[in-house]
């Protein structure tokens, strides 16, 4: 099982002892930052209901907020050791221990924001040398590559010693995500977004609810989103509720990464069985490098699944966009106006060209939208041109996406049309679907897509097809549209 930590910052005294009593006996471990108070004072806590106290007063040298004398920082550990705190944060510079009860454990830490160590294997022997029950190694991770050597060298050094090693930032988080997998004696974790006290920590909702990392007593099959940025993704919300609906040992976790190459190059080396990706922009053609064998009818690939050691890639995008298009008739002969030439227009031209459609596509910048037009051997317009005439208009831009749903690409003396498709599904109804609304014309949510790729993809990994309406569910409670 993999222990949660819950650290929990407050400026308020009384706050904090609030929050103690709220969360004793919720979590294995609460750690309670006596730093982040507006007059550093121990609380009280119940040291017997399920959940071992570790005091920590981080001082700035170290990242944390205390500024005062170190000594009476020594002072506030050595009284919460002898009231009810079983574990007491001492950082590796502390060169003599205060009186602590024997019974108190320690927590041996070292914090590095500003680069990261290539020295882990000697620091770690060093802090082992100090002595600590558990060492906590916390390193600033700023590449894939960092990410990479990290989590190769976790999984050896965790296999001799109790620590609590992670990447800090938002390219560390798969460290964070993996640690207690690999072994590390517990996950740190905030209470909330706003109560995070390092980049890349995780909330108390998301690993209990979404990743369920308390639940889980054996290594399952990895799954994931590859992407930058991806911190908006819904993806983990659907997959893991599909995969708990369907009491699969399957995980399904963010992985935010600038290199696909030094991934994979990790993967194939981890001794955890990673089965299947999400792949998102900016990676969708840079996995084709990844891939031993592919069934796309495009050059972009949404979907990785390892089938007998093998990496193969799929589009669920390009059957997903057609498969909200079935109930309006034959797309042969059709006009089709696209707007956008970035990302996704990509499978929708191709898809709308293999079903006979004449396409037009509309950018805003001539030679980046005429490049795109020469590839596909359509016709293109600038936004500046319009409006024109079209039996289908699908809207490839991010435009009108949450939070700026009020706007739209198009105005509504522009929509010429019988058929509007808005591929963005946060808002599903997107202010461009009313305006279409209002004059009478056909109109498609991206909700549709997006709900038929994932679906598609879930059938990928595991061989079953889920119930469209329980994600058109999960993804309306995501978006708080329910």
């Amino acid at each position: 099982m993999i222990n949660l930590c819950l650290t929990l910052a407050d400026p308020s005294f009384a706050a904090l002892n609030q929050k103690i009593a709220q969360y004793t006996g919720k979590v294995p471990y609460i750690e309670v930052r006596l730093d982040y108070l507006a007059e550093p004072q121990v609380p009280s806590v119940q040291p017997d209901q399920g959940t071992d106290f570790i005091v920590t007063c981080r001082p700035s040298r170290e990242g944390g907020h205390y500024r005062g004398p170190e000594q009476d920082r020594l002072d506030l550990l050595q009284k919460a050791a002898h009231s009810g705190f079983s574990w007491a944060d001492l950082e590796h510079d502390v060169q003599e221990s205060p009186n602590l009860p024997s019974s108190t454990r320690i927590v041996r830490s070292y914090h590095c924001f500003d680069r990261f160590p290539e020295d882990l294997p000697s620091r770690l022997q060093s802090m082992r040398e100090t002595g600590g029950d558990v060492i906590k190694l916390a390193v600033s991770v700023t590449t894939t590559q960092q990410l990479a050597t990290l989590l190769e060298w976790m999984e050896s050094a965790l296999e001799t010693t109790p620590c609590v090693i992670l990447g800090m930032g938002d390219l560390g988080q798969p460290s964070r995500l993996l640690g207690g997998f690999l072994g590390n004696s517990w996950t740190y974790v905030a209470e909330d977004e706003s109560s995070k006290v390092a980049p890349g920590q995780l909330t108390l909702k998301k690993a209990m609810e979404c990743y369920q990392l308390h639940n889980w007593t054996s290594s399952p099959h990895f799954y994931g989103l590859l992407g930058n940025p991806i911190a908006h993704s819904l993806s983990p919300d659907i997959h893991n509720q599909l995969f708990q609906h369907h009491q699969l040992e399957k995980v399904y976790l963010p992985f935010l990464i600038d290199d696909v190459g030094v991934w994979f190059d990790y993967i194939e080396k981890s001794r955890l069985c990673f089965e299947g990706f999400s792949v998102t922009l900016p990676f969708k053609t840079d996995v084709l490098n990844v891939v031993q064998q592919r069934t796309s009818p495009v050059d972009s690939l949404n979907t990785l699944v390892k089938r007998d050691s093998k990496w193969e890639g799929l589009n669920t995008d390009y059957p997903g966009f057609l498969h909200a298009l079935r109930t309006h008739g034959s797309l042969k002969g059709k006009t089709a106006l696209v707007l956008g030439n970035g990302g996704v227009a990509h499978t929708v031209v191709k898809a709308l060209q293999d079903q006979g459609t004449e396409v037009t596509v509309v950018g805003r910048n001539r030679d980046k939208v005429s490049r795109f037009a020469k590839r596909y051997g359509c016709r293109y317009t600038l936004f500046s041109d319009l409006p024109m005439a079209a039996d289908l208009c699908v809207n490839a831009t991010p435009v009108g996406q949450f939070p700026n749903i009020q706007d739209t690409p198009l105005t509504s003396d522009q929509l010429d049309f019988e058929v509007i498709y808005d591929l963005v599904y946060r808002p599903e109804q997107t202010r461009l679907l009313e305006l279409a609304g209002r004059r009478g014309l056909k109109t498609i949510s991206g909700m549709e897509m997006f709900v038929e790729q994932a679906a598609l993809q879930f059938t990928a990994w595991t061989g079953l097809s889920p119930e469209r309406q329980m994600l058109r569910e999960i993804i309306r409670k995501a978006t708080g549209n329910s």
